[in-house]
């Protein structure tokens, strides 16, 4: 199917579907915003226009290949004030990842800066062996009300975990004693930033489950996320093992932050999760759950473990090497960020914390519903 068919496949989809929790999707917009094609410098600015009563906005670009790397060069908003800069990428109330394949942006990620009615514009930088090239944008806006409270719908999808695939998939799913229990857990975590589970769907994989099962390298983790579907919901993969090439097993992974939300296709379009303890230890399943679904609604590290920045809240501690060895510990960092649950090595029963900014944050991503 093209982009272009897909893409109008979702603007019908979030035009007349309703969500059945209290928010009619319609309050969702795409726009496919076209290519563009860089200079010699890989350089483009991408135009896309926040509608009156906009909540939220997210445009990305992508693909491009697992070969490059982007990110914003800087952020234009309605009045031409320049709301990000690459050279001082802290500064601001926005913050931009440097991803491969796929780049969102999304506004607000904090309180510091909102989405606004007008044209913004982002000037993309995208790092590539040859160069010109031409990548295609898209955008996604939400408008209407927000609430203190707030439920997002899931979509579990279950790729294959030895030892759990014979009795877990979508018929089982909602009478699995441990994927209930870690859904119980996550509601429980999540109700911190004023977020509940909202409609859970059970979807077994159809596609290739030999390969998935265990993700190998950043092209099929990004390769099984263009495999969810269009709509306002948070998919989440279950695998047997996530190696990114290095050898060693990663609990979860996101294809944020942000994720692309409300739009299926793209290697940003959901969270895969290592769920081979799920029936040993499903408080450390929800806690991964809760953690990378923060990431892919929008939310950063409080601090990197490797020092590299701090999120953009003003409310989230931000944690020193107290010992100057160039890592952060959970132990270091007790009382400085371990407790928030998007602390980079988040752990079961000290990570239990959300602040209120991040909240606020997660309240006007696209995909979550006002109650």
């Amino acid at each position: 199917m093209s982009r272009l068919l897909v893409g109008a496949t979702l603007a019908l989809l979030l035009a007349g579907c309703d969500s059945g929790t209290g928010q009619n999707a319609e309050n969702l917009s795409y726009e496919d915003l076209g290519p563009f094609k860089t200079d010699a410098d890989g350089l483009v600015d991408v135009p896309w226009d926040m509608p009156e009563g906009v909540v939220s906005s997210e445009v990305f670009c992508g693909p491009y290949g697992y070969d490059t790397l982007a990110t914003a060069d800087d952020v234009t908003d309605a009045s031409g004030s320049a709301v990000y800069d690459d050279d001082a990428p802290s500064s601001g109330g926005l913050r931009v990842s440097v991803l491969d394949d796929t780049l969102p942006v999304l506004v607000p990620v904090s309180p510091n800066l909102e989405a606004a009615a007008g044209t913004w514009t982002l000037g993309l930088y995208i790092s590539a062996s040859d160069l010109p090239t031409t990548v295609s944008c898209a955008a996604i806006n939400r408008i209407g009300d927000t609430a203190a409270t707030n439920t997002v719908d899931v979509n579990l999808v279950f790729v294959g975990v030895d030892g759990l695939s014979a009795g877990l998939n979508a018929q089982s799913g909602a009478g699995h004693e441990g994927l209930q229990s870690a859904l119980t857990t996550l509601d429980d975590l999540w109700s911190d930033l004023g977020l509940a589970v909202g409609n859970v769907r059970y979807t077994d994989f159809d596609g290739a489950t030999d390969t998935y099962t265990t993700i190998e390298g950043a092209e099929e983790f990004g390769d099984l996320l263009r495999t969810a579907s269009d709509g306002p919901e948070l998919t989440f993969f279950f695998v047997q093992d996530i190696d990114l090439g290095d050898g060693a097993s990663i609990l979860g992974l996101s294809g944020g932050p942000p994720g692309v939300a409300g739009y299926g296709g793209t290697s940003k379009s959901g969270v895969v999760i290592n769920a081979a303890d799920l029936d040993a230890s499903p408080d450390e399943i929800a806690l991964i759950m809760a953690h990378e679904g923060g990431h892919f609604l929008g939310l950063f590290h409080p601090t990197e473990k490797d020092l590299t920045g701090v999120d953009p809240l003003d409310d989230t501690p931000e944690c020193s090497d107290s010992d100057g060895d160039g890592a952060l510990t959970s132990a270091e960092c007790a009382g400085s960020g371990a407790e928030n649950v998007m602390w980079p090595t988040a752990q079961v029963g000290t990570a239990t914390t959300f602040s209120a900014d991040q909240g606020w944050v997660v309240a006007r991503n696209p995909i979550t519903i006002p109650d």
